[in-house]
């Protein structure tokens, strides 16, 4: 069970995404099966038109299914990405984010992981044992609160809630993204991760958190301000969800 979808979200990285795109596609090759690369741009504003060329470029070179998936409603941090899972062909499914913050190594590790049939979901992790993060102060201040709050809150065992790396069984985890719905006004932004863990627990899916090196990437979207809109889904969801195990 090697056949994977992969996901790679993009936005505004049209400078990255060509050697980005070619990292990913030989470290899938190195499994020997199937695979498929899709990317989503979720609503780029630069020269979003590079992404289709690149992609042309690669299909011609590789023969190898690389598809490109874009939406006029934007960005919208994960929504649009959790929409695009519908158009996987296979039952492996995996994202990451298209700065590589974790070495494509990772991704081939995860699905390793996930292949040994012992996980429903593998997730990168910043906060495990042998796991190395270079982070900016403020960055590592927050998300130190962040997940403890989410500890907190929820019961949540998870440490590190979001890291852009996952890969999980499409069997398993879409009925939990179909039941996370598809939030139009945008609020939930990176608390969709979380989310998706947080009930993932409630509904006894298991998951590992893989030890990864992760790097700072200057391409980062990550905005404090903005990012503070998800406390009303923290809140929404404590409300109507309770605590994992109770």
């Amino acid at each position: 069970m090697s056949k994977v979808s992969l996901f790679i979200p993009v936005f505004n990285a049209s400078r990255l995404i060509r050697d980005d795109l070619r990292k990913c596609y030989d470290a899938l090759l190195r499994l020997g099966n199937d695979f498929e690369i899709i990317l989503v741009d979720d609503n780029s504003t630069d020269a979003s038109h590079r992404f289709r060329r690149v992609i042309e470029k690669a299909k011609q070179a590789t023969g190898r299914e690389i598809k490109y998936l874009s939406y006029d409603k934007g960005p919208s941090r994960r929504e649009n990405l959790a929409r695009s899972f519908c158009a996987a062909k296979y039952d492996v499914i995996a994202f990451m984010d298209a700065d590589l913050s974790c070495d494509v190594s990772f991704l081939l590790k995860a699905i390793d992981l996930l292949k040994k049939g012992s996980a429903d979901i593998v997730t990168g992790s910043r906060y495990v044992k042998g796991a190395r993060a270079r982070r900016r102060p403020l960055r590592r201040i927050f998300s130190f609160f962040y997940n403890t709050a989410l500890r907190i809150l929820f019961n949540s065992r998870i440490k590190d809630h979001q890291c852009g790396l996952k890969v999980f069984r499409r069997d398993k985890v879409m009925p939990v993204i179909d039941e996370m719905g598809y939030d139009e006004k945008f609020v939930r932004g990176w608390f969709w991760d979380a989310e998706l863990l947080i009930r993932a627990q409630k509904a006894a899916l298991k998951i590992i958190e893989m030890p990864v090196e992760w790097h700072y990437a200057d391409m980062s979207t990550f905005n404090f301000r903005r990012e503070l809109r998800c406390l009303r889904s923290i809140a929404k969801l404590r409300k109507d969800f309770g605590r994992i195990g109770k």
